[in-house]
This record gives structure tokens, C-alpha cells and sequence, in this order.
């Protein structure tokens, strides 16, 4: 495999790093913002009601793993570090056949997994405070960093199925051009 092969222009490469940096820095500067006024500004497990048994703002400092799920805290860490040096390995190692779904959808969980790291190494818990019942059920608490996560890995599975889709496209067409000779 020819690594330089795929080696995008000089503007691209920088074009698709600024995009990647400025997602991560909103995103990770939102999450951040939006847990600090809530801690700042709420007492644990108070809810304000923002749609009378639909939507909340319920403080919660979540020590578990995703969810509130027991969690053994060195090894969600040491696996979290690994997970982000893989992802932002991939999102700025210069390759032109990345485009800007693939580098959003990265960003997204890069930063996601940020947030949430930050707040497990500098406080033990992740500060969560989205609360919706839905249709009876209350959905579990979650935060800005929690959304970043989910929809970047959405749109890195509409990424994966566009590749794969146009890839096999691509060696159909290959195929039928070889069979006509």
C-alpha cells in the first residue's frame, strides 16, 4: 500500500486540518461553557423544567461510564486516551480521499470524548444535565459532549456506507470495462 499515493494537495491538507481544529475547539469550548453554568448555577440532582414532561435541565454528576453504567475509572481513562490518539491520528494524517463528512464526523467524536475526558481526569464524573422523558420513559441524563459523540458516529457510519457504496461502484464499473474488451 502506497501511503503517498493518496497524499492530498498542500490546500486541502491545511483546509481539512483548520476545519478539524475549529470543530474541536467549538464543540469542546461548548460542552465545556454549558456544564460549567450548570454546575455553577444548579445544585445536584435539581431540575428545571424547560417542556413540562418532555424536557429538563437536571444536574448530574455521573461517575459511571456511559449512562451511569459501573465503570473501573484508570482503565475508561487509559482507554479513552487510546480511542482519541487513534482519532485524531486518522483525522490529520493527510490523505486525499477524506472529505468534510469524514473530517465533522471525526471532529465531532474527537471532541466529544474530550469533553467527557476532562471532566472525569479534573473532577472524577462527568457532569450531565439534558433529561427527556419520552413518550414515559426518562432517557438517561446526558451532555453537549454526549450529542457530539453520537451524531459524529452517525455520520461516520453515512460516510462508511457512501465509501463503501461508491467503491463498489467503482470496481463494478472496473469489472463490466474488463469484461467488454
Amino acid at each position: 500500500m502506497n501511503l503517498l499515493k493518496n497524499k492530498p494537495t498542500k490546500k486541502r491538507y491545511i483546509v481539512q486540518s483548520v476545519v478539524a481544529a475549529a470543530a474541536i475547539a467549538f464543540i469542546l469550548t461548548l460542552d465545556l461553557v454549558t456544564k460549567t453554568a450548570v454546575a455553577t448555577n444548579m445544585a445536584v440532582d435539581q431540575r428545571i423544567p424547560v417542556i413540562e414532561n418532555f424536557f429538563y435541565i437536571t444536574y448530574v454528576q455521573n461517575g459511571g461510564a456511559a449512562w451511569g453504567m459501573p465503570v473501573i475509572m484508570p482503565l475508561v481513562i487509559t482507554l479513552t486516551f487510546v480511542a482519541l490518539a487513534i482519532f485524531l491520528l486518522l483525522l490529520f494524517f493527510p490523505d486525499k480521499r477524506k472529505n468534510m463528512l469524514f473530517i465533522v464526523s471525526m471532529s465531532m467524536i474527537a471532541a466529544g470524548a474530550t469533553g467527557n475526558l476532562v471532566d472525569r481526569l479534573y473532577l472524577g464524573y462527568v457532569r450531565d444535565f439534558f433529561d427527556f422523558y419520552i413518550f414515559g420513559y426518562n432517557f438517561p441524563v446526558f451532555n453537549v459532549a454526549d450529542v457530539s459523540l453520537v451524531v459524529g458516529v452517525i455520520l461516520l457510519i453515512i460516510f462508511f456506507i457512501i465509501y463503501f457504496i461508491k467503491s463498489f461502484k467503482r470496481s463494478k464499473k472496473k469489472e463490466n470495462a474488463e469484461n467488454d474488451k
